[in-house]
């Protein structure tokens, strides 16, 4: 009896370490708002009423080596949205990251805003003023992968979606490397993407660097960014992005941005100005912009103007 009581006492201790194992941390957030954007121009928007919310639910565990690694899920509108997987190895090795979202070595952008970057502020704007190809391919199914690390005070960011283009044949790689210790307030960061490398008839390649200065509660950006399509007769673009912030107080934040866009072949550049602010209590966000839109879609005399006010909460 004595023996058999050894033996089960030893599996049950079996079973509750790896039970202690294999435990994990779960988590919960979310959020919720809705937004009321006034119709502009030049697109019929239909209603100007519309609903965000989201559930992200998040495990992550510890495994023998002394990795983290999370798992992170999103359901936006009752569907899944976004998911990722990230094995974060400790500082000196950086973290690992696979996801069908965002991307890692995105170009940097780090021009201050109470609401969005400017160019994205116009439903119809080519948006180039921040990037054209804004790194890797981000939502729209194309899987990620990515490394981080911080070495020295320089931020690393890599990533690659092998097989982008329609015909499986196309690669993305972008990396970005930002730098916040030149000298007090002064942040910069440079980055590099060659999208659709490899396919038949050239991918693009895009160049960008980009600053931001703090001084008390002012903020000031400037980003520049280029793009070269390597195909025969491609489009190539050049952009300026550039904006400051002023913190009112904790709550309160007032931001101008201006992004400034050049096309190959047309006559005229894009520009696209945006005022904007944002003001916090507790887990709810008030935020709003008004954004001009001169020569729009690279086209002589076209004109825009778009007006919207955001309100969410964060649980």
């Amino acid at each position: 009896m004595d023996k058999l009581n050894k033996i089960g006492l030893t599996a049950l201790a079996g079973v509750l370490s790896a039970a202690t194992a294999q435990a994990a941390d779960v988590s919960i957030s979310g959020g919720a708002g809705f937004t009321y954007a006034t119709a502009d121009t030049t697109e019929v928007t239909g209603n100007r009423l519309s609903m965000g919310d989201s559930l992200t639910f998040t495990v992550s565990g510890e495994t023998d080596q002394g990795w983290s690694v999370t798992h992170s899920i999103e359901i936006d509108g009752g569907a899944m949205d976004d998911h990722s997987v990230t094995i974060d190895m400790g500082e000196d090795m950086g973290a690992i990251a696979i996801q069908d979202s965002g991307a890692k070595g995105t170009p940097p952008d780090l021009v201050p805003n109470a609401y969005g970057t400017a160019a994205y502020s116009m439903a119809s704007a080519s948006v180039t003023g921040k990037h054209v190809a804004d790194g890797l391919g981000s939502g729209s199914g194309e899987i990620n992968l990515g490394y981080t690390n911080s070495v020295g005070g320089f931020d690393l960011g890599i990533g690659t979606s092998m097989g982008a283009a329609a015909n499986g044949t196309g690669s993305d790689f972008s990396i970005s490397v930002t730098y916040a210790d030149v000298m007090e307030g002064l942040t910069v960061g440079v980055g590099f993407s060659d999208i659709n490398q490899g396919i038949e008839n050239g991918g693009i390649e895009e160049e960008s660097w980009s600053l931001k200065y703090v001084v008390g509660g002012v903020t000031i950006g400037y980003t520049d960014m280029s793009a070269d399509d390597q195909a025969s007769g491609g489009t190539d673009y050049d952009g300026i992005h550039y904006g400051i912030s002023f913190a009112v107080n904790d709550d309160l934040t007032v931001s101008y941005g201006v992004s400034e866009s050049d096309k190959s072949g047309t006559s005229v550049d894009e520009e696209i100005s945006s005022l904007q602010a944002s003001y916090t209590m507790g887990n709810m966000t008030v935020k709003g912009h008004i954004s001009n839109a001169d020569n729009e879609q690279f086209t002589s005399g076209a004109e825009d103007e778009a007006k919207a006010i955001d309100v969410s909460w964060a649980f």
